[in-house]
């Protein structure tokens, strides 16, 4: 996603806590907003400074309402919250992992690090994964037998534990092997997958 377009997704969801947002998507907005806030707080400064200038002992406010500075914050507050739930929710975490930043020290650079994570590539439980015009071809999504996307269970892998004490007929084994002959001559040998 380009940065347009995640300026343009950042505020059309201002309040949208569901679904997901890309890497991409993300911090493009949150570079965007960065800057928004480093030129507010350069226009006030350099107000201050020609404040000073004009007059040794100038008349300097304190209330907040006065700074281009607050006005920024106050827009990019809520946008960027719930742009960080949509991007917690791309890699399968919960969006209560925002939480994260009021645990001392670590906090912030946990979340930070829950940010940087790659995309799940599958649908998962907060939806499927998004897909933007002219970023390729669309993502692999997981299906059920009748062919309609499902969401991924984060618990589907340990479904395996429930058989783990089973002994596999020999019916099993031998198709294992054959899969495992069948897939050893179509890789190594280079022979033609059956039909």
């Amino acid at each position: 996603m380009g940065p347009l377009a995640a300026i343009n997704s950042g505020f059309s969801g201002i309040f949208t806590v569901n679904g997901r947002a890309c890497r991409s998507e993300y911090w493009w907005f949150y570079v965007f907003s960065v800057l928004v806030t480093v030129v507010a707080f350069i226009f006030d400064a350099s107000l201050m400074a020609m404040a000073f200038e004009a007059s040794p002992n100038p008349d300097i406010s304190f209330n907040p309402l006065d700074y281009f500075l607050f006005y920024a914050l106050v827009v990019f507050y809520i946008p960027k919250k719930t742009m960080t739930i949509r991007r917690l929710h791309d890699t399968g975490k919960s969006g209560f992992c925002l939480l994260f930043v009021f645990v001392p020290l670590v906090g912030s650079t946990i979340l930070f690090i829950m940010t940087l994570m790659p995309s799940e590539t599958d649908t998962n439980i907060y939806g499927s994964p998004p897909h933007f015009p002219g970023s390729g071809a669309p993502r692999r999504m997981t299906t059920d037998a009748s062919g309609k996307p499902r969401p991924h269970d984060p618990m589907q892998g340990y479904a395996v534990l429930d058989r783990i004490n089973e002994q596999p007929s020999a019916e099993m084994i031998a198709a294992r092997k054959a899969q495992v002959r069948a897939l050893y001559e179509q890789r190594v040998l280079g022979k033609p997958a059956p039909v």
